[in-house]
């Protein structure tokens, strides 16, 4: 079911207040100026499954149960997907007020341009299988160590089109993580992110990635190592465009072959420039 402001609030007052939609399992909202619709309407779906917001004008999605004055969601036990586009004033997403969202298995983020903080150090996803997150400018990390060392079921990771964003993972200075172990995750891709130096600049973390097969990097211009230590065994190439699977490189090491890239697309532009001005 897809449906727009004027819809949903058509339904709101028509429908019984205490009518259950057992069989809805997809929705889609559009164009909402508050969450109190949102909850009025997932209170009603016990079975919903994937959840899509998309232009919608609120700041914050979950709030602590204490700023709630609308019904809770605590009746939506089953939903594994939730995508939200284009919501150009979402500054909080709220996944550490509410521990049902925790047990996502999709995450998809894209044009939400003031988010700053996709979740908090407390956040885990244990069940969280892919995760895509496009055009958030105002990003510097997209998570914790602390929130990394919990998705042992990851095995799609996309990130893209940050201006902001330095490296992927983000030291969390009250535990001592020393080892993130990425036990599913398969595929990887970074693609214009044109700050990013690192997946984690902290020191004496071992990132570990004991399927990584696909590994795209393309048009971050500053990422001359992975990380400090890692470990991929299964992989063997660096693709440099999505898609392409014969455009690729390799030199033996994560870290020198990223340094390759980098030194290669430098002098590409180089090349380009010259011949323009001339």
């Amino acid at each position: 079911m897809a449906m727009s402001l004027k819809e949903v609030e058509w339904l709101q007052k028509y429908i019984v207040s205490a009518h259950i939609m057992h069989n809805l399992q997809t929705l889609t909202l559009g164009q909402l100026k508050n969450t109190e619709i949102l909850f009025w309407f997932l209170h009603r779906l016990p079975n919903l499954q994937t959840l899509t917001l998309e232009f919608c004008h609120f700041k914050r999605i979950w709030v602590p149960a204490s700023l709630i004055s609308c019904e809770k969601i605590g009746v939506v036990m089953q939903l594994k997907e939730l995508e939200l586009y284009n919501l150009i004033y979402l500054e909080e997403i709220g996944f550490e007020h509410d521990p049902l969202l925790q047990r996502l298995e999709r995450l998809v983020i894209c044009e939400c341009i003031k988010l700053t903080n996709l979740m908090s150090s407390s956040v885990s996803f244990y069940y969280l299988t892919h995760l895509q997150v496009d055009h958030c400018r105002l990003m510097r990390n997209l998570m914790t160590s602390s929130t990394a060392k919990s998705m042992v079921q990851l095995t799609t990771m996309k990130v893209s089109f940050y201006e902001m964003i330095v490296e992927i993972i983000a030291e969390n200075e009250e535990e001592n993580v020393q080892e993130i172990e990425f036990r599913q995750l398969k595929s990887l891709e970074l693609v214009s992110l044109q700050n990013l130096t690192s997946s984690c600049n902290f020191e004496k973390c071992d990132l570990k990635f004991l399927l990584l097969e696909n590994l795209v990097v393309r048009e971050c211009s500053q990422m001359t190592k992975f990380s400090n230590v890692q470990s991929a065994p299964n992989l063997q190439k660096v693709h440099v465009v999505v898609g392409e699977k014969d455009k690729w490189y390799w030199e033996g090491d994560l870290n020198v072959t990223l340094q390759k890239i980098v030194t290669d697309q430098v002098c590409i532009r180089v090349f380009i420039n010259h011949n323009n001005f001339l």
